[in-house]
């Protein structure tokens, strides 16, 4: 029996070696996300830990047992698994805008995630997600400020399978510092909202995921971001990355994996969040720069992209939560200096649908002013969010755009979108 002991976790210990192997081999190509989420935005990506253990995989029974799942959780820690998928249909009427015809699109969609968090050693963790995705909905041809279907964006030119993010975290003093360091974008510790931030779960129109002209600037790279709890109710973010330069000349651009230092992103966000009677708040600040050359809009020269905002959430029932963002951008590079949303988020509306979700929001984005038409382009959503158990929702999205680019005599664009979502 001892025999055959040994033979087994000698080959279950190069089976570990091997797993073990292959995950952190994918690093150089692409803190757990779930910790970082709400309660909201966790419901696709999080759903039942896999946890794969030698307790729950061996043959073996008593003390064997308990040796070897001791043995395995001290060489590989807990592995757990989370995925989700949507799927949508989406459409819009056919709008002229700026004397081009748009004609009317519709088409369905998918986006994927297997998400995979891995703990090799104490207060460490590994995560990485993997994305697959298809279909544009109705943002084909579509000239706005913001667009209508970021469910797309992590998938664009439909490359199929990628490796979004890996990246490595270690908590330290009680897990009031945590340094993280890999692949994955500034949006993960900048410019969160409980209720505005995913658009798997929650609105999907882009002004109510993240600051639109920030977004610009957003891209999965290397990154290292050092986030901190300085006193109670009060955490502080600091990013650093390095830039592909998304927004310069594609003849004056580079991967994000060549030359680190040269002319990288920063960006920091100091968050307040009270309690007022069990009702949660989060009151953040944040201000970035892209320091690469970006062109002028007016005149000759470069200057660097910057950008300063707030997000803001706030439960004010049990029930209700309440959202807010604004945001200024260097106006001399960017033809949307401001930037503003709000809007709610109402949970079991209907008494009988206690986990349905309903949300509505409004947001502007100002046209530069210097511009011939330097209006305000105006976004409204609605969506409702129908949840059958843990595990799948249904929700109908309208999206109506007032004064796309800023210009009344643009025509107005309206859009729906049917989206379904179903996690593990």
């Amino acid at each position: 029996m001892k025999a055959k002991l040994v033979t087994w976790m000698l080959a279950r210990c190069v089976g570990v070696l091997l797993v073990g192997t292959y995950t952190m081999a994918q690093v150089p190509e692409a803190q757990d996300r779930n910790d970082m989420y709400s309660e909201q935005q966790a419901e696709v990506h999080a759903g039942h830990s896999l946890s794969l253990t030698a307790g729950q995989e061996a043959p073996l029974h008593g003390r064997e047992r308990s040796i070897v799942t001791e043995m395995l959780e001290e060489r590989i820690g807990t592995l757990s698994l989370h995925g989700g998928v949507i799927g949508y249909y989406q459409g819009r009427n056919s709008v002229k805008i700026r004397d081009e015809r748009a004609r009317s699109e519709n088409g369905a969609g998918f986006t994927a995630d297997l998400q995979i968090a891995f703990s090799p050693v104490k207060d460490g963790s590994v995560f990485a997600r993997i994305h697959a995705g298809e279909g544009t909905g109705a943002d084909r041809s579509l000239n706005v400020f913001a667009n209508v279907n970021p469910l797309a964006d992590d998938n664009p030119d439909g490359d199929g399978l990628r490796v979004l993010e890996v990246f490595y975290t270690q908590s330290f003093f009680e897990e009031k510092v945590r340094l993280s360091i890999g692949k994955t974008e500034p949006f993960l510790f900048i410019d969160e909202n409980a209720f505005a931030n995913d658009e798997c779960t929650q609105f999907v129109g882009k002004p109510f995921v993240n600051n639109p002209v920030f977004d610009t600037e957003d891209e999965y790279g290397p990154l290292v971001a050092l986030s901190a709890v300085p006193a109670e109710g009060w955490s502080l973010s600091l990013v650093y990355q390095s830039s592909s330069w998304p927004n310069a000349d594609p003849e004056n651009g580079k991967s994000g994996f060549d030359r680190i230092f040269d002319k990288p992103f920063f960006a920091g966000e100091l968050t307040y969040s009270p309690s007022f009677e069990d009702l949660q708040g989060n009151y953040r600040i944040y201000g970035w720069t892209q320091t690469y050359p970006h062109q002028k809009i007016f005149g000759d020269g470069t200057e660097k992209g910057w950008g300063i905002g707030v997000s803001f959430d706030q439960l004010v029932h049990p029930q209700v939560g309440l959202f807010a963002r604004a945001g200024y951008q260097n106006k001399h590079v960017y033809g949307v200096p401001w930037f503003w949303s709000a809007g709610t988020e109402i949970k079991g509306l209907v008494p009988s649908r206690s986990g349905d979700r309903v949300g509505f929001g409004v947001a502007g984005l100002k046209a530069h002013e210097d511009l011939e038409e330097h209006g305000t382009e105006v976004h409204l959503e609605a969506y409702y969010k129908l949840a059958f158990g843990d595990h799948f929702s249904v929700s109908s999205h309208l999206q109506y755009v007032i004064d796309p680019l800023g210009d009344s005599a643009n025509e107005n664009v309206f859009a729906g979108m049917l989206r379904l979502g179903a996690c593990f």
